[in-house]
């Protein structure tokens, strides 16, 4: 199964660069550290350290550490392997 569907240009990361992040649960009832592969406008591609299966993954929070100051609601397009390939969620206009 391809990894490279996505439209938008991404911008990758080396493994020895990669931006750690936290994978949350919009109910905040579990958390998962993790690395951010690639990323563009339109989503992320992450990998995780720790097991995923059995979370919901239909609509997460993505936090970039240290501090988890920026976060950016997402939603699960594939999980496999470890690795979450997720797209941005988009605010509904007012």
């Amino acid at each position: 199964m391809s990894w490279d569907k996505r439209k938008a240009k991404r911008v990758q990361f080396q493994r020895a660069t990669s931006i750690e992040v936290c994978i949350v649960g919009v109910d905040g009832l579990w958390r998962r550290e993790g690395k951010l592969l690639d990323i563009s406008e339109s989503g992320v591609l992450l990998s995780c350290t720790a097991p995923i299966q059995g979370l919901d993954l239909r609509t997460f929070l993505l936090e970039f550490k240290p501090r988890g100051m920026a976060s950016r609601l997402c939603s699960a397009v594939r999980v496999e392997a470890g690795r979450i390939a997720a797209r941005f969620v988009k605010e509904k206009a007012r």
